[in-house]
């Protein structure tokens, strides 16, 4: 009714009486929302015919509203009055954040048809849209719709408030910061639905309207400026420039100093601050506009998921803003558009969610599988695919704290030069991965250490094992070799044998010596006939087949 009502200031003590007798004109200009307060009256026709039967109430917007009177003037001059206080207008609430006050006397059919004027006294009002929004509507009509409305949007904040707890899951066990920013975000959502819809009212009937317009305000505030942190760090590294990101960073921020210096509980508040307000969006708006096609020419992948959240919430909210600074009327249906918006922005970004942690998932999995790649390229003798001497050192170095490995074998292929140069390198190759990977299959750590020579950390024998040990089990192994290269190498005519030599590993004992023990037993096996393993020091001088040595 916004092109039919007319609006007059006055002071707190001035009666509807007092303010008929005055006979002072009411403004019924362009310029009838420029009002002055403290008590502002608005005079509304009432048309009985043109209104649904039974009780009409008065709605208007009902945010920060304190006291307030409804009167009837009936053809006859007679007035019929209800006052309401604070808390009997935040009773009186309706869906979509709107006070119901019933006209007095549209109870009765007599009196309604008699009523020709409407008087409504708001003290103190706080935005325009109190007045602006003013329409007389069917009392039961909106009795019968505020369950289903309220069921709806109990409906829309649960279905906001579910992403809540995969991102609780997921952050617990990945720590990605975006997850909390899209969490307040979600947060702020929920609270301005369940405020500005009226729900609050359902579950905390004694909520002033001055808390709901602030929990109004605040919420939408620290959502978008959660929502220009989320961005920064839901895209892609390098998709949004540096000066962009400090530009996100300084827009975002502005809604919450603005209403941190201008919506003030004690009485600070004026109807200017609520332009003031609304105009703060705007600059991150047009940033985040511009930030979205940035990152999306960059060739960000995430993006797509704001733009698709975020476009249709930054066109409404072109709206609210404007009908915010009252440059116009607008449609109020507008606003359940917005509450939609916002909780399908919440799903779509929860997707998008989803989807940036499978990709950085997918890219950690990928990272961790190089670095696995490359541990293995740098342990692993390229041509036997065993382990190198660097993997052989590592081991040994670790068994200085656990001691599985109780001896430490150096096995050298006899006459392995005759090998290459009476059959070429391809065979002397080929003999060299048959004896690789007889090695790596036993039970013992296996490593190319150089050329024909391959070491063995022998595994922990039991006791009662431990008096022929390490004699027989390197016998057995020499034995596989053997056969095994005469088998797959079978164009070597010659038997192919082994020499070995073996050396305890102590507690404290260093690397350095125990090699130099291992590779000084080999020596005393080549140099007294090959084909044979040595585990004990003996000379060269001594006869071929001395005490502690086996032939093979």
């Amino acid at each position: 009714m916004s092109d039919e009502l007319c609006t007059q200031s006055s002071a707190m003590d001035v009666t509807v009486s007092a303010l008929l007798k005055s006979g002072k004109a009411f403004d019924c200009s362009d310029n009838k929302y420029a009002v002055e307060g403290p008590r502002v009256w608005v005079k509304i026709p009432f048309l009985a015919d043109t209104l649904p039967a039974g009780t009409v109430e008065v709605q208007g917007d009902n945010n920060g509203l304190t006291t307030m009177q409804v009167h009837a003037l009936l053809d006859d001059g007679t007035l019929l009055s209800t006052n309401y206080s604070a808390r009997d207008v935040a009773k009186h609430w309706r869906s979509k954040g709107s006070y119901g006050l019933p006209v007095p006397g549209t109870d009765k059919p007599e009196l309604r048809q008699r009523i020709r004027t409407v008087y409504l006294a708001i003290d103190h009002p706080k935005v325009a849209s109190s007045i602006s929004l003013i329409q007389l509507a069917s009392k039961q009509k909106w009795d019968e719709m505020t369950l289903p409305l309220s069921i709806m949007f109990a409906a829309l904040c649960g279905m906001a408030i579910m992403p809540l707890i995969y991102n609780a899951f997921f952050f617990g066990a990945m720590r990605y910061n975006f997850m909390l920013w899209h969490s307040v975000m979600i947060g702020a959502t929920v609270c301005y639905t369940f405020s500005s819809s009226g729900l609050i009212f359902l579950f905390f009937p004694e909520t002033s309207l001055i808390t709901k317009m602030l929990l109004n305000y605040w919420s939408l505030a620290i959502g978008v400026g959660a929502g220009g942190f989320f961005l920064l760090r839901f895209v892609e590294p390098g998709k949004i420039a540096s000066w962009l990101q400090v530009l996100i960073t300084a827009t975002a921020m502005l809604p919450v100093f603005v209403t941190a210096s201008f919506l003030q509980m004690d009485g600070g508040y004026s109807m200017d601050a609520r332009n003031y307000y609304h105009a703060s969006f705007l600059p991150v708006f047009f940033v985040v506009l511009y930030a979205m096609g940035h990152a999306l020419r960059r060739g960000s992948q995430a993006i797509w998921f704001q733009i698709a959240g975020w476009t249709p919430i930054i066109l409404f909210s072109f709206d609210r803003v404007a009908r915010g600074m009252d440059l116009y009327i607008g449609w109020p249906i507008l606003d359940y558009g917005l509450y939609f918006t916002l909780v399908l922005e919440t799903i779509i970004l929860a997707l998008g969610v989803a989807n940036r942690i499978l990709r950085l998932r997918q890219r950690h999995e990928h990272i961790l599988r190089e670095q696995v790649e490359l541990t293995m390229l740098a342990d692993t003798d390229g041509l036997t695919m065993m382990h190198n001497r660097r993997a052989f050192e590592r081991e040994f170095e670790s068994n200085q704290h656990d001691y599985r490995y109780s001896h430490l074998a150096i096995i050298d292929i006899d006459f392995f030069k005759r090998v290459n140069d009476r059959y070429g390198h391809e065979i002397g190759d080929q003999v060299l991965r048959v004896v690789g990977k007889t090695l790596s299959a036993t039970p013992h750590f296996a490593a190319r250490i150089g050329g024909e020579e391959f070491t063995l950390l022998m595994q922990m024998e039991s006791r009662d094992r431990r008096k022929a040990y390490p004699a027989n089990a390197l016998t057995e192994i020499c034995d596989i070799l053997i056969r095994a290269v005469h088998h797959e190498v079978p164009e070597i005519q010659e038997t192919v044998t082994f020499s070995v030599g073996v050396a305890s590993i102590s507690a404290r004992a260093s690397l350095r010596n125990v090699m130099a023990t291992a590779d000084r037993r080999l020596y005393d096996a080549k140099h007294n006939g090959r084909n044979q393993i040595v585990w004990i020091d003996i000379s060269v001088k001594k006869p071929a087949k001395p005490a502690g040595s086996a032939s093979v």
